[in-house]
């Protein structure tokens, strides 16, 4: 009798692929323009006004007209910040009630305004107003433990997450990509899955591994991490491919790169037969091509490189080719930075800050 007993995550490293495709794109230009991203502004004291006091960032977003959003582990709260980074409210919290969470997981804000909160032990989708009104959820159907999450559209989200599943008496756990559409409670596509049956020995988790992004237009692009090739993959929200983006692979074993990597590496840990067992999946031997993905204002895709110490993005152009790189020089003494890029602007912060968590706005120099 196999049972599931719980289901921990590391944060840790990345991977990647399913079939391997050959890159099939444009000549990028030998020397590309270069710009600098610096910080121009923060958000965070370690003492002083509770508004200003953050505990830990799951995710943070820029909204439109400058405002920032930032969901807080620690304190369930979702707060929000003007351009000036003057605190203008907040809401959630942990707890059992009608919009509050049980155990946070991420968010994302809509096309439409509203704000979709994944509220892992709660399992459910919770959605607030832009004022945050507590609108209502969605209940997940499976234990599901949320990897990232990001608006698609207006009403449609992306979720990659590790789902763990009872079919036919077997469970089956792993990776999975969904397009959701507001609260219905099936996903509208699921454009890439990578489950097992539990238990089951010798299992490769890293063709789970993904970086992702979706822009408001609706596209949805994936790099599979463990792939060899930089290939991005580009679907629409039926989940059909559309297209693809590559560019020149540099292969460099991972343990050469000198920092933290965001590759989600997950241990499940389960009782088969009364015997617990932890199962880890495994990092990959070369550094992903590409470890995070974002989509700006005009439309570029943002693909940052997984092969470099230093902080520094390949910018496309909507029609896949390349245009510019960006690097980010304003982080000398960590490793763990976490960079989110979407259509109104640029933040950033230290996943393990060494004495205060903050947000960081970036801009260019």
């Amino acid at each position: 009798m196999q049972s599931l007993f719980c289901l921990i995550v590391s944060l840790l490293v990345l991977i990647a692929c399913g079939g391997e495709q050959a890159p099939v794109r444009i000549e990028e230009p030998a020397d590309p323009e270069i710009d600098t991203l610096i910080i121009t502004d923060s958000i965070g004291v370690l003492m002083g006004d509770s508004c200003y006091m953050i505990g830990s960032i799951i995710k943070a977003e820029v909204l439109p007209g400058g405002n920032v959003i930032l969901f807080d582990r620690s304190t369930g709260f979702i707060s929000t910040y003007d351009r000036n980074g003057d605190f203008v409210s907040s809401f959630g919290g942990i707890g059992e009630a009608p919009g509050e969470f049980t155990l946070p997981g991420t968010m994302t804000v809509l096309g439409d305004g509203r704000i979709a909160v994944f509220d892992w032990m709660g399992r459910e989708v919770c959605f607030f107003s832009a004022e945050g009104e507590y609108l209502g959820s969605r209940p997940n159907m499976v234990f599901e433990m949320p990897l990232s999450m990001e608006a698609a559209g207006d009403s449609c989200f992306v979720i990659y997450s590790c789902p763990t599943r009872q079919v036919e008496g077997i469970y089956k756990m792993g990776y999975e990509l969904n397009i959701w559409e507001g609260i219905s409670e099936e996903p509208r596509a699921t454009p890439f899955t990578h489950l097992f049956d539990f238990g089951e020995e010798d299992y490769d988790f890293r063709p789970g591994y993904l970086a992702f992004a979706a822009a408001g237009n609706g596209n949805i692009y994936i790099h599979r991490m463990n792939s060899e090739y930089y290939l991005i993959e580009v679907y629409n929200l039926n989940g059909q491919p559309i297209d693809t983006i590559s560019s020149e692979p540099v292969l460099v074993p991972l343990e050469d790169i000198g920092r933290y990597s965001n590759i989600p590496q997950v241990s499940f840990r389960v009782i088969i037969d009364d015997n617990s067992q932890q199962i880890t999946g495994e990092l990959p031997e070369q550094a992903p091509q590409v470890e995070n993905l974002g989509i700006d204002s005009l439309g570029n895709l943002w693909a940052q490189q997984g092969t470099t110490k230093e902080l520094i993005w390949d910018v496309f152009s909507p029609q896949g080719e390349i245009i510019r790189q960006v690097t980010l020089n304003a982080f000398p003494d960590t490793t763990m930075i976490r960079v989110e890029i979407n259509e109104h602007g640029i933040v950033a912060w230290d996943l393990a800050p060494e004495d205060y968590p903050r947000l960081y706005r970036l801009g260019f120099k």
